[in-house]
């Protein structure tokens, strides 16, 4: 048997309110621009490797962070194979007797995705994650990236190899895969694909408050609505200050997971305070965010407290605060 190690890459909405994807919605919320793959032998040597792009037919324009990242545009995509045609050659380049291998679980459910809305009809074995066996291996705590992973087996990245191209991803991914002290052990983490939806946000339009701590202890920020169902959440061990006007917090919804939740103030000509909010599902790099910001505020406080003998008023930071037009900080 060999082991294929495959990577993908792929395109999104340059807007979410496009035209294409009013149409086709969730059904296809990343359409695969490149297969990268890497072929092992049965003694995990690499023998083969493909590269294969795809045209995209819905999302034709490629998004400008796609673009930086994998280096793709609409000169590198044109003429390539569009997506039913691309996994016929990918197929046929597997074989018959392989299994197939990825880092992580988006692949699997965008692949999955695709699939399913291009009515594909190749069939392939369960894709097993890698980075599950490495986690067991080497009991992280967390999952850990594929840099992150190269770097603790000493895997130096190659200049002509740049990261989020899915050939050179791939190579990487099957490098590190071929150094587990077990590579076979992958078979037992077989992957499960996910439902992608769009992350869609709540963004309240503004109330109105007396106060700041008024504003902060209102059922509106202690009970924050989940942007998917609607339903209340409960704030988790308060809310945390970025800079005078910005205060960001976690919940958790017992359907939809963890959230984020963003605070930001104005000083009103009436004395009122307006407090505008946003609400979306969190990632674990927002939840690693907010308590590293917890423990800097925490330990900036009591600094300040050492040296002044009281912290500041939050209500006076706010009048002096200093507004802009940029996004909260991630």
């Amino acid at each position: 048997m060999q082991y294929i190690v495959v990577d993908l890459e792929w395109n999104q909405p340059v807007s979410y309110e496009t035209k294409v994807y009013r149409e086709v919605g969730d059904r296809l919320i990343f359409e695969m621009i490149q297969i990268g793959a890497v072929k092992l032998n049965e003694r995990f040597e690499i023998v083969d490797s493909i590269s294969i792009p795809i045209q995209p037919t819905h999302y034709i324009k490629i998004h400008p962070r796609i673009r930086r990242m994998t280096q793709l545009g609409p000169e590198e995509l044109a003429g390539a194979p569009q997506f039913l045609e691309a996994m016929d050659q990918f197929a046929a380049w597997c074989g018959e007797d392989y299994t197939l291998l990825t880092w992580g679980c988006d692949d699997v459910s965008v692949l999955k995705q695709n699939m399913d809305f291009f009515q594909c009809k190749v069939q392939l074995p369960p894709l097993c994650d890698i980075q599950r066996l490495f986690s067991d291996v080497y009991k992280c705590k967390d999952r850990k990236g594929l840099k992150a992973a190269m770097e603790m087996l000493e895997i130096e990245p190659d200049a002509a190899r740049y990261f989020h191209n899915a050939l050179h991803d791939a190579y990487y991914t099957a490098l590190v895969f071929a150094k587990l002290p077990d590579p076979a052990a992958v078979l037992k983490y077989p992957q499960e694909p996910r439902s992608l939806i769009h992350q869609r946000h709540e963004k309240s339009k503004g109330e109105a408050f007396d106060s700041l701590m008024e504003a902060l202890e209102s059922e509106k920020a202690q009970k924050p609505r989940c942007p998917v169902c609607g339903k209340q959440t409960e704030v988790e061990n308060g809310y945390v200050k970025q800079c005078a006007d910005k205060y960001i917090g976690l919940s958790k919804c017992p359907h939809h997971g963890s959230l984020m939740i963003r605070l930001r103030f104005r000083a009103m000509p009436d004395g009122k305070r307006l407090m505008t909010m946003n609400v979306a599902k969190a990632t674990a790099v927002n939840r690693a965010y907010v308590n590293t910001k917890r423990i800097q505020m925490a330990e900036k406080q009591a600094r300040y407290l050492a040296e002044h003998g009281q912290l500041p008023d939050p209500e006076e930071e706010l009048l002096n605060a200093e507004r802009t037009s940029m996004p909260f900080e991630e």
